[in-house]
């Protein structure tokens, strides 16, 4: 076997490895299906099911499950994805804090963008502090289709809500106690007989003003905020850092045959 017969077959064997991780990471899930919710909600708020860069969708399903001590669904309506309607064919209560919706576009039509395959009316019914996520489960067949019923691989992620804005949180977050320390006497205690006689001195007086005059003019203790317990969507690897990545090990391998060549 000549030298040109091995760098052929090392280039060919290169070539073929760097496209087909390409198209394994281009099939990966880079579509986005995440819940969009206010950190903090009142009465009644909307809820979005926000979707990214899907391609050719038909339509899809999934559960959305909740609190339901601190939420009630009012309401499901469609969606919208580059201003293409994104219509609801049903949506259920399965049980308490769970609902079921399918969305689905006419048999031959496709869509493909960004925006949000639904938006939900939720009512609030708990009390001020209640937290509820709001979650995409995975008991149920969460999944997008095409116009052939193929999956659409997707990440999905959810979201949490908080009753009440952040200054009535944090008035209702109660202040843990001090920690008590005792310290042992180093002398006894005082009779009444001493502790008259100090308080009607001119000197007990004076000290008393000015310890009085020293609290009003401290400053006040400063009240650590409460950190934000809403979480963002997570960095992921995207297609193009993938294709990028095994697009170099291929032209790697291209100019190793090209040595061997000469």
């Amino acid at each position: 076997m000549n030298r040109n017969h091995i760098a052929e077959k090392i280039l060919s064997i290169a070539l073929l490895v760097s496209l087909a991780i390409g198209l394994a990471a281009a099939e990966d899930a880079d579509v986005n299906v995440s819940v969009n919710a206010p950190e903090y909600v009142s009465d009644t708020f909307e809820v979005t099911i926000d979707i990214t860069e899907v391609s050719d969708m038909n339509g899809g399903q999934f559960d959305l499950v909740f609190d339901p001590d601190v939420l009630d669904v009012e309401d499901v309506r469609s969606g919208n994805i580059d201003d293409t309607e994104i219509p609801i064919d049903m949506w259920e209560v399965m049980d308490d804090g769970r609902i079921r919706m399918i969305f689905k576009l006419s048999s031959a039509d496709c869509v493909s963008g960004s925006g949000y395959v639904a938006k939900i009316n939720f009512e609030v019914v708990g009390a001020t502090g209640d937290t509820s996520a709001i979650d995409v489960s995975d008991e149920f067949k969460r999944r997008l289709s095409d116009t052939g019923a193929d999956e659409i691989p997707a990440n999905w992620f959810g979201d949490n809500v908080t009753v009440g804005n952040a200054e009535s949180v944090s008035v209702e977050t109660p202040t843990p106690s001090p920690t008590k320390t005792f310290a042992a006497p180093s002398a006894p205690a005082p009779t009444a007989t001493m502790i008259q006689t100090r308080a009607s001195s001119p000197e007990s007086h004076a000290l008393t003003a000015r310890a009085q005059e020293d609290v009003q003019d401290a400053p006040a203790a400063a009240v650590p905020a409460t950190p934000s317990e809403k979480d963002g969507l997570q960095d992921i690897l995207t297609t193009h850092n993938f294709i990028s990545i095994y697009s170099i090990i291929g032209l790697l391998a291209f100019i190793y045959s090209l040595t061997l060549f000469r």
